[in-house]
């Protein structure tokens, strides 16, 4: 044995002390009747042995596990509700007086649910519209109708499956039989599971509270219980009760927040309906976003402390085959995507190129920092994690299996165009504000530059803000990367064929001797152009339509031509002002023509580059090809 160990073994007994944690037993007594304490082996038991009054570790209390709360309280656009993190497709609004017409009812919105007289008028159901009015007050025959929260379990039980849409519950006054409706409501998934444990459990309660809710306590024998269920259900009964007398006994139950009272009420009912670990094995999953998707499929951004197959598994038993794709939330800057639905009519994929698009924090084709995986399972840039919300993913998701209406693209197209001409009209403004004051102090005696000379300046200036104002929030949309690839170079002949056509943008300043400010002008004017027409026209439309990328088939993509027509149209503009701002070797329909060639080339390689950077060198390009040609025709 080791010396050490053996001395430290052999002091241990002669003071009474014993080795290894105190045993599940009485005390044995040492000498002189004293009780032996509890040291450890190691380096703890050594300190012992060299300072016998310290005191021994204990070992931890074993704490008790927090049970799951189930019952959530959330603020909404319209004031806060109460969900279950078990049924995340029903919302629960409770407000003192809420009540509305029969009418108003029935033409309330799809999925909505009235409870014990939040609708004036007759129970309904109207399955077409999925509104259901349960209550057994008014257009009835109050002794021969079941009360509220037997009509909820009816209705669930009938085949309602709330796992398919949205519903919101409206409720005025959660008396006993409208909490256990709710209950009855919030708890579908196990009210409807085969091996009905929980339906045995609640149905006494159920069964009793209905009958007096509708027929008075006297006549609580009709329930058909027998003598020791029937007590012990009376009881429960009164103990769910004894608040909600107590409120009303002293007067606070108009002023008590009625969620708040519901909520606790509604665990109150687990506790007596369910064992303690019965909810053990669930996953607590906070749903932040859902988005509907093709196909009646939902996408579900969520976040949950486990990992993205348990989720999958938690979200599929409270979806059913509504689940399409969920976006685990692992920490505020990292996503986990899992596509769970294979028929969805695209994959992973194209969300994938959505996000590349709006994220900062991704890089371009070349970066390995970006969204990526397989067509089924993927995630959010390693590196730098991402700083796109829950909701901008939501959306992207929706937009990338939903492809977007017509009336939605239209829109796009007028704000892009809306964009554009707003800036292009701003510095024609400015330019010819400024021109006016030139004029009265000294243009005509050459102190100021010309009106073709300021125009580019202030066309840069402004289309830059406004580019790099939204460049600097989605960098991808617009174009702010380096260039991605070179095959964006094969459209360089289709782009010097429309810019000796009249296709690109050459200031009307004498080329023979320029200035300084004209050469200036010569440099900005092609920026300025492509900064408004590629990136800022172009790139609103990128996500509401399909566009190229890198190494991918080439076609015709519609913001590559939208883009062009625009840019083709300001060129006439300029062209043909009272005082003009452009010039071209050519007339008549040659420089439209050649502008739509060369705006739908540059359009191609913003596309395929991921970079405003590629337009701008073609129109530089161009416009040195028209120079020369210049030089060789005089």
């Amino acid at each position: 044995m080791n010396p050490t160990l053996s001395c430290v073994i052999d002091r241990a007994r002669a003071t009474g002390r014993a080795i290894g944690p105190r045993l599940a037993c009485p005390s044995p007594r040492g000498p002189a009747g004293r009780t032996l304490s509890t040291i450890m082996i190691g380096n703890e038991a050594l300190d012992q042995a060299r300072d016998p009054d310290a005191q021994a570790p204990a070992w931890p209390p074993v704490r008790e596990a927090t049970p799951l709360d189930r019952y959530r309280i959330k603020r909404g656009r319209d004031g806060e509700v109460l969900t279950c993190i078990e049924a995340p497709t029903v919302t629960i609004r409770i407000k003192h007086g809420f009540c509305v017409t029969a009418s108003a009812a029935r033409s309330f919105a799809s999925g909505s649910i009235f409870l014990d007289g939040a609708a004036q008028g007759e129970p309904f159901i109207d399955p077409k519209r999925q509104v259901y009015n349960l209550d057994h007050h008014e257009g009835c025959v109050r002794a021969f109708t079941l009360a509220t929260c037997e009509q909820a379990m009816v209705l669930i039980r009938k085949g309602l499956d709330l796992r398919k849409r949205d519903w919101t519950v409206y409720a005025n006054d959660p008396d006993l039989d409208t909490i256990l409706a709710i209950w009855v409501l919030l708890n579908h998934i196990r009210l409807n599971e085969l091996n009905g444990k929980t339906r045995v459990r609640i149905m006494p309660l159920l069964r009793l509270q209905g009958l007096i809710d509708a027929q008075g306590l006297e006549m609580k024998d009709l329930c058909g219980l027998p003598p020791e269920l029937l007590a012990e259900t009376q009881a429960s009964i009164d103990e769910l009760r004894a608040r909600e007398l107590a409120l009303k006994k002293r007067g606070r139950w108009q002023a008590s927040d009625l969620l708040r009272f519901t909520a606790d009420r509604l665990r109150a009912i687990d506790r007596l309906v369910y064992p303690p670990k019965h909810f053990d094995d669930v996953a607590e999953i906070d749903e932040l976003v859902r988005a509907e998707i093709a196909g009646g499929s939902v996408a579900i951004v969520c976040r949950a402390s486990a990992g993205i197959y348990e989720v999958e598994r938690q979200l599929r038993r409270l979806h059913g085959r509504r689940l399409g794709l969920i976006v685990l939330q692992t920490n505020p800057a990292a996503y986990s995507l899992r596509q769970v639905d294979p028929y969805l009519p695209a994959s992973l994929e194209k969300v994938y190129a959505h996000l590349n698009l709006i994220d900062p924090e991704a890089g371009g084709h070349r970066s390995g920092n970006r969204w990526g995986g397989s067509a089924e399972i993927g995630g959010s840039p390693r590196a730098t994690g991402t700083r796109v919300s829950p909701e901008q993913i939501a959306q992207v998701c929706e937009q990338a299996f939903s492809a977007p209406t017509l009336l939605r693209r239209v829109g796009r197209t007028l704000t892009a165009a809306l964009r554009g001409a707003s800036v292009m009209a701003a510095a024609l403004g400015l330019a010819f504000i400024l021109r006016v004051l030139d004029d009265r102090v000294g243009l005509g005696s050459g102190m100021a530059p010309s009106l073709a000379s300021q125009f580019p300046l202030l066309l840069a200036g402004l289309g830059g803000t406004f580019f790099l104002l939204s460049g600097s929030r989605t960098p991808g949309v617009y174009g702010l990367r380096r260039l991605a690839g070179l095959d964006w170079c094969l459209v360089v002949p289709f782009a010097m064929f429309g810019a000796l056509a009249g296709g690109v943008w050459v200031p009307a300043i004498p080329l023979a001797a320029p200035g300084w400010a004209e050469l200036l002008a010569l440099v900005t004017l092609p920026v300025a152009g492509e900064l408004i027409f590629r990136g800022l026209v172009q790139g609103s439309l990128l996500t509401s339509f399909p566009i190229q990328k890198c190494g991918g088939p080439w076609f015709l993509s519609r913001p590559a031509v939208i883009a062009a027509a625009l840019y083709a149209a300001w060129g006439a503009v300029l062209q043909h002002l009272p005082v003009a701002l452009t010039q071209t070797m050519l007339g008549g329909p040659a420089p439209i023509l050649g502008a739509l060639v060369f705006g739908v080339a540059a359009g191609l390689a913003r596309e395929r580059s991921e970079s405003i950077v590629s337009p701008i060198l073609l129109h530089w390009i161009g416009i040195a090809a028209v120079l020369l040609a210049r030089t060789g025709c005089m």
